[in-house]
């Protein structure tokens, strides 16, 4: 028997649906997981929109698993969780030790115990108002830390565009801050490589007392944070520990660092620098008869110095041979003169403005230099190979000997550590083919001591790719890994720039402005000659009793 519908149901052979099917599902039906997949997907400022539109959309938006994204996507990028884990917390030594909160505890999503949303916002602010130095020695690179990559300039001769004591004035120049402002900005400013060593700690603190004074005292920044070069470098890809390899314009520095702390019984100052390389290839071009003097077609132009062309040729043209070239060409490459005689020549063409130079063996043998011994004693002289081997086994001596804190590794364990770490920076260490030809050296005189010495033995070493100037992904060789140097020797650099996205930066790693009288800041602006207070306005407005308070 057929049955009666129910009240207010439809007759047979109708279909009524209600309302919200009539209106189809709602974004707010979905589960969370695709509403977090659905935000990730917008930017900041459309997240926030969202977020106003009801209390279920606000909660997704302020999850931490979305502002983590956000960090990653927008901040931090591939380097978050070392920026976050590491940097925010550890205890290096121009570090303020972190007090372990209770908040630490219930919010591990950041070094600092903060959400990732206030993670976010802390870091936005740090990142556009902190200004990162490397202060260099042949060229300085700034730029705000959210710019991405610095800006250079010019400290060596010919043609400095400034000198070290005029460094700091000029780049608050070059980015148009006035004195006014920069009590809202920090500054990360890199120690020279020259201070890593023991013998330089008396210039090395003379050396930081003049910058605090400067940064913090004359042009009043809100916080200064000095960290040491190798350092810097390290953390640039994602490393606390390694050997860096500083080939830079004057000298060249190996140091070790042991968990952000630089093994200073242990640091090399090799007799090699980017300024001999060029001499050297300047020498080279000579007796291969190539013509240095170069006029710029611009009327009223001087002449570019044959040294600045020499230098030209020498980034535009040098590269590693990717085994030792004396066992190639079967002569010494200290016989120049026979080797640049040669029929048997790769090669290559570069321009320096509208002259083509085509260079042969010269572009070999004067990045030779690097990994031939000229019999003089000490290391210091030695093939740059031999220095960072010796370095290495410096510093396993003094862990175990306790001049340093032990790391957790000894001996051997260490020494193999060490080997696998090993990060070039510095200008002339973006030669092409570098990393690979020092893997391969490193390789060869630890696996085969008495071989080594011995040019006739020598295997097959990886050669170098064509995009090897560019190419910042590590190398291994054996049983040894190199990490190559970023291009335009913005290591240091970038190292600052990822110290200064850390959400611990204001509380772990600066230190504050005091509270000076107008006469005395005056007083030390006097002293260091300030340059920009005769723009600026002598005369500050008083910070806010919460500000003091804070700093």
């Amino acid at each position: 028997p057929s049955l009666s519908p129910l009240p207010g149901t439809a007759m047979a052979g109708e279909l009524r649906l209600s309302d919200d099917e009539v209106a189809g599902p709602s974004l707010e039906t979905l589960p969370e997981e695709c509403l977090l997949h659905v935000l990730c997907q917008l930017s900041v400022a459309d997240n926030a929109a969202v977020a106003q539109t009801s209390k279920l959309l606000r909660d997704v938006a302020y999850s931490d698993y979305l502002w983590r994204e956000f960090c990653m996507r927008e901040r931090h990028g591939a380097s978050l969780d070392f920026s976050e884990s590491v940097l925010g917390s550890f205890s290096h030594p121009d570090a303020q030790p972190i007090q372990k909160s209770p908040a630490l505890t219930r919010q591990p999503s950041a070094a600092s115990g903060l959400p990732w949303r206030d993670v976010y916002r802390t870091t936005t602010e740090s990142l556009a108002l902190t200004l990162c130095i490397d202060t260099g020695r042949g060229y300085a690179k700034y730029g705000l830390a959210k710019a991405g990559t610095p800006s250079m300039l010019q400290i060596c001769q010919p043609n400095a565009e400034c000198s070290q004591e005029t460094l700091f004035p000029m780049v608050l120049r070059r980015l148009g801050l006035r004195r006014a402002q920069l009590a809202d900005y920090s500054a990360i400013v890199s120690e020279p490589f020259a201070f890593a060593s023991c013998a330089g700690r008396r210039h090395r603190n003379a050396w930081r007392a003049n910058v605090e004074s400067k940064l913090l005292q004359v042009y009043g920044m809100r916080r200064l944070a000095i960290v040491d070069s190798a350092s810097l470098c390290l953390f640039s890809h994602q490393l606390t520990t390694g050997v860096v390899v500083n080939i830079g314009f004057g000298r060249t520095f190996i140091v070790p660092v042991l968990a952000g702390s630089i093994v200073r019984s242990a640091v090399l100052d090799v007799n090699l620098s980017g300024m001999e390389l060029t001499q050297t290839m300047a020498e080279l071009l000579h007796r291969a008869g190539h013509d240095l003097s170069l006029t710029p077609a611009t009327d009223g132009d001087r002449p570019i110095p044959p040294v600045t062309v020499a230098r030209n040729v020498k980034e535009l043209g040098i590269e590693v041979f990717p085994t030792s070239l004396e066992a190639h060409l079967g002569t010494s490459p200290y016989m120049a003169r026979s080797v640049l005689n040669r029929s048997d020549a790769p090669v290559k063409d570069v321009y320096v403005g509208s002259r083509k130079f085509s260079l042969g063996w010269e572009r070999f043998l004067c990045a030779e230099t690097i990994f031939l011994d000229d019999g003089s004693a000490g290391i210091d002289h030695g093939p740059i190979h031999r220095a960072v081997l010796a370095a290495i086994d410096a510093t396993v001596r003094a862990v175990d000997e306790g001049e340093v804190e032990d790391v957790g590794s000894r001996d051997k364990a260490l020494r193999d550590e060490l080997l696998k770490r090993v990060v070039l920076s510095g200008g002339s260490a973006a030669i092409a083919g570098l990393p690979e030809r020092l893997g391969y050296e490193l390789d060869r005189l630890v696996r085969q001591p008495a071989a080594a010495s011995s040019p006739s033995a020598a295997p097959t070493a990886p050669v170098a790719p064509a995009d090897a100037m560019l190419d910042v992904r590590p190398v291994t060789c054996g049983a040894v890994t190199i990490y190559p140097a970023h291009p335009r020797d913005t290591s240091t650099w970038l190292g600052a720039s990822m110290l200064a996205g850390t959400s611990t930066f204001a509380t772990h790693w600066a230190i504050r402005t005091p509270k000076l009288s107008k006469r005395r800041a005056a007083s030390a602006a006097a002293e260091h000659g300030d340059e920009s207070s005769e723009e600026d306005e002598e005369s500050e407005d008083e910070e806010s009793e919460d500000e003091e308070s804070e700093d």
